[in-house]
């Protein structure tokens, strides 16, 4: 009889692509929040999807479903919802420029992956999960301010394609973790997101970016502390 569990992670990887496929559309309604929302659902499956695989294994099409729902969800969905929010041919250009170097961080990721000297505890790059929470945050938070979503997103993606910085890996890190020490970890996110959520769209983006912004500001801000103390030395 197969063994059922060496699926589980392909049923995770469909979930994901299916909550991108959702995102988009509420990016071309304008709905960034609900958008948003729907990228996080989706991260969560990304999450537990590898560790699935590491777990029980899985597929050919497993790897593939998680490669397109990655970049429906991160590349694409982010994409337009920046386009919608920014307006016209720049938003267009925004937007298109967006999923591009995203798609291509996508591709780094894959092509990296297992070559010597591949630390699968850290990410080179910002993670495309991040930057597209910091891109639909500053669509949520300042669709008044069309060129403040753009040099969000901007920022975002430029962390994306600076491979030399690398990020730790928090799903690997969760599991390293202790099993009481990862539980009280799962249950403190869950709250703060939940608190988050019940507070409004404005609070839950601000809180989503608060947190992505601090994941992607520490390890340049580390490396440059680096320089400055060699400097000093």
């Amino acid at each position: 009889m197969p063994d059922l569990r060496r699926h589980l992670a392909d049923a995770l990887s469909a979930a994901n692509a299916f909550f991108g496929i959702l995102s988009c559309v509420a990016a071309l309604s304008g709905r960034a929040d609900v958008s948003l929302l729907l990228l996080i659902a989706g991260a969560v499956c990304d999450g537990l999807d590898g560790a699935a695989a590491r777990r029980f294994g899985g597929t050919r099409f497993g790897v593939l479903a998680d490669d397109v729902a990655d970049a429906i969800s991160y590349g694409i969905a982010p994409a337009i919802a920046v386009a919608v929010v920014t307006q016209g041919l720049a938003g267009t250009t925004v937007g298109v420029v967006y999923g591009a170097l995203t798609l291509t961080r996508l591709v780094y990721f894959t092509l990296h992956k297992g070559l010597p000297g591949d630390d699968p505890r850290v990410f080179r790059g910002l993670p495309s999960t991040v930057g597209a929470v910091i891109a639909l945050s500053a669509a949520i938070l300042w669709s008044q301010t069309p060129v403040l979503v753009a040099f969000a997103a901007g920022a975002a993606v430029a962390l994306m394609v600076g491979f030399d910085a690398g990020f730790l890996h928090p799903g690997r890190a969760l599991q390293a973790l202790p099993r009481p020490q990862q539980l009280q970890v799962v249950v403190v996110v869950v709250a703060v997101l939940g608190l988050a959520l019940w507070s409004g769209p404005a609070v839950l983006a601000t809180v989503a970016l608060v947190a992505a912004g601090g994941y992607a500001l520490t390890p340049p801000l580390s490396a440059f502390q680096r320089v400055l103390d060699a400097r000093r030395a």
